[in-house]
Protein backbone atom coordinates (compact mmCIF):
# COMPACT_ATOMS: atom_id res chain seq x y z
CA UNK A 1 0.00 0.00 0.00
CA UNK A 2 1.28 3.46 -0.88
CA UNK A 3 1.07 6.35 1.57
CA UNK A 4 -1.64 8.85 0.75
CA UNK A 5 -3.28 11.73 2.60
CA UNK A 6 -5.56 9.33 4.52
CA UNK A 7 -2.89 6.89 5.69
CA UNK A 8 -1.81 5.91 9.17
CA UNK A 9 1.98 5.72 9.00
CA UNK A 10 4.74 4.38 11.23
CA UNK A 11 8.30 5.55 10.56
CA UNK A 12 11.72 5.43 12.18
CA UNK A 13 13.28 8.88 11.88
CA UNK A 14 16.42 10.77 12.80
CA UNK A 15 16.79 14.53 12.43
CA UNK A 16 20.22 15.97 11.80
CA UNK A 17 20.93 19.60 12.67
CA UNK A 18 24.31 20.73 11.38
CA UNK A 19 27.33 18.47 11.59
CA UNK A 20 26.92 16.76 14.95
CA UNK A 21 23.55 17.66 16.46
CA UNK A 22 20.73 15.13 16.25
CA UNK A 23 17.17 14.66 17.38
CA UNK A 24 16.71 12.41 19.25
CA UNK A 25 19.92 13.62 20.93
CA UNK A 26 21.36 10.10 21.31
CA UNK A 27 21.62 9.87 17.50
CA UNK A 28 19.47 6.74 17.26
CA UNK A 29 16.29 6.69 15.17
CA UNK A 30 13.00 6.96 17.01
CA UNK A 31 9.70 5.37 15.95
CA UNK A 32 6.53 7.42 15.62
CA UNK A 33 3.05 6.60 14.30
CA UNK A 34 0.62 9.23 13.04
CA UNK A 35 -2.25 10.04 10.68
CA UNK A 36 -1.20 11.94 7.59
CA UNK A 37 -2.62 15.43 7.15
CA UNK A 38 -3.20 16.27 10.82
CA UNK A 39 -0.10 18.40 11.33
CA UNK A 40 1.66 15.91 13.58
CA UNK A 41 4.77 15.95 11.39
CA UNK A 42 6.31 18.87 9.48
CA UNK A 43 4.56 19.56 6.15
CA UNK A 44 7.72 18.93 4.12
CA UNK A 45 8.14 15.49 5.69
CA UNK A 46 4.51 14.54 5.05
CA UNK A 47 4.92 15.65 1.43
CA UNK A 48 8.05 13.48 1.11
CA UNK A 49 6.12 10.46 2.47
CA UNK A 50 3.34 10.58 -0.14
CA UNK A 51 3.54 7.66 -2.57
CA UNK A 52 6.09 5.66 -0.53
CA UNK A 53 5.54 2.06 0.57
CA UNK A 54 6.61 0.02 3.57
CA UNK A 55 10.41 -0.33 3.96
CA UNK A 56 11.09 2.72 1.77
CA UNK A 57 14.02 4.80 3.01
CA UNK A 58 14.60 8.44 2.24
CA UNK A 59 16.52 11.52 3.35
CA UNK A 60 14.90 14.94 2.98
CA UNK A 61 16.26 18.40 3.65
CA UNK A 62 13.75 20.91 4.92
CA UNK A 63 14.00 24.68 5.16
CA UNK A 64 12.37 26.15 8.29
CA UNK A 65 9.14 26.93 6.39
CA UNK A 66 8.83 23.23 5.40
CA UNK A 67 9.75 22.03 8.88
CA UNK A 68 8.71 23.58 12.16
CA UNK A 69 8.43 27.14 10.86
CA UNK A 70 10.43 30.24 11.66
CA UNK A 71 11.04 31.10 15.29
CA UNK A 72 8.51 33.74 16.41
CA UNK A 73 10.10 36.39 18.66
CA UNK A 74 6.68 37.04 20.24
CA UNK A 75 6.78 33.52 21.69
CA UNK A 76 9.89 34.38 23.73
CA UNK A 77 9.12 36.16 26.97
CA UNK A 78 10.58 37.21 30.28
CA UNK A 79 8.74 35.96 33.37
CA UNK A 80 9.37 36.40 37.10
CA UNK A 81 11.17 33.53 38.81
CA UNK A 82 8.29 33.54 41.31
CA UNK A 83 6.10 32.05 38.52
CA UNK A 84 7.94 28.75 39.12
CA UNK A 85 7.46 26.49 42.13
CA UNK A 86 10.05 27.36 44.81
CA UNK A 87 11.38 23.78 44.96
CA UNK A 88 12.34 23.71 41.25
CA UNK A 89 16.01 24.24 40.47
CA UNK A 90 15.87 26.07 37.14
CA UNK A 91 18.55 25.60 34.49
CA UNK A 92 18.83 26.85 30.91
CA UNK A 93 17.72 24.11 28.50
CA UNK A 94 14.98 22.70 30.74
CA UNK A 95 11.63 22.02 29.10
CA UNK A 96 8.40 22.52 31.00
CA UNK A 97 4.79 21.72 30.23
CA UNK A 98 1.89 24.04 30.98
CA UNK A 99 -1.61 24.50 29.55
CA UNK A 100 -2.94 27.20 27.25
CA UNK A 101 -6.23 29.11 27.62
CA UNK A 102 -8.06 26.15 26.03
CA UNK A 103 -6.58 23.64 28.48
CA UNK A 104 -4.27 22.15 25.83
CA UNK A 105 -0.70 21.22 26.81
CA UNK A 106 2.04 23.56 25.61
CA UNK A 107 5.76 23.31 26.18
CA UNK A 108 8.40 25.94 26.75
CA UNK A 109 12.17 25.99 27.07
CA UNK A 110 14.09 27.95 29.68
CA UNK A 111 16.58 29.91 27.56
CA UNK A 112 18.26 32.10 30.13
CA UNK A 113 18.17 32.83 33.85
CA UNK A 114 18.54 36.35 35.21
CA UNK A 115 18.62 37.43 38.89
CA UNK A 116 14.83 37.99 39.12
CA UNK A 117 13.49 36.56 35.86
CA UNK A 118 13.73 33.74 33.33
CA UNK A 119 13.64 34.04 29.54
CA UNK A 120 11.34 31.30 28.24
CA UNK A 121 10.62 30.24 24.66
CA UNK A 122 7.34 28.71 23.50
CA UNK A 123 8.64 28.08 19.95
CA UNK A 124 9.14 24.47 18.88
CA UNK A 125 12.78 23.60 19.68
CA UNK A 126 13.40 22.93 15.96
CA UNK A 127 11.72 26.16 14.75
CA UNK A 128 13.96 28.31 12.57
CA UNK A 129 16.34 25.44 11.81
CA UNK A 130 17.20 23.69 8.57
CA UNK A 131 16.65 19.97 9.04
CA UNK A 132 17.93 16.82 7.41
CA UNK A 133 15.50 14.01 8.19
CA UNK A 134 16.33 10.41 7.38
CA UNK A 135 13.52 7.93 7.76
CA UNK A 136 12.35 4.40 7.02
CA UNK A 137 8.66 3.60 6.52
CA UNK A 138 7.87 0.76 8.95
CA UNK A 139 4.14 0.52 8.35
CA UNK A 140 1.32 2.02 6.30
CA UNK A 141 -2.41 1.40 6.34
CA UNK A 142 -5.63 3.32 5.93
CA UNK A 143 -6.41 5.39 9.03
CA UNK A 144 -9.36 4.07 11.04
CA UNK A 145 -11.97 6.11 12.91
CA UNK A 146 -10.21 5.10 16.14
CA UNK A 147 -6.89 6.49 14.82
CA UNK A 148 -8.58 9.75 13.92
CA UNK A 149 -10.18 10.07 17.36
CA UNK A 150 -6.73 10.02 18.99
CA UNK A 151 -5.41 12.89 16.87
CA UNK A 152 -5.16 16.24 18.67
CA UNK A 153 -7.37 18.37 16.46
CA UNK A 154 -10.22 20.80 16.28
CA UNK A 155 -12.78 21.69 13.67
CA UNK A 156 -11.76 25.05 12.32
CA UNK A 157 -12.15 26.77 8.98
CA UNK A 158 -10.37 24.58 6.45
CA UNK A 159 -11.12 21.32 8.28
CA UNK A 160 -9.52 19.52 11.19
CA UNK A 161 -5.94 20.30 12.12
CA UNK A 162 -3.63 20.28 15.10
CA UNK A 163 -2.70 23.41 17.04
Amino acid sequence: MKIDKKSFVTIDYLIRLGEQDYYPPDGRPEEISFCMGWGVMPPGLEEALLGLEEQAQKVVRLAPAEGYGEADPEMIMEVPLTDFAPDIELKPGQVFETVDDDGQPVYFLVQELRPETAIIDFNHPLAGKELEISFTVRGVREATQEDLQHQPACECEGGPHQH
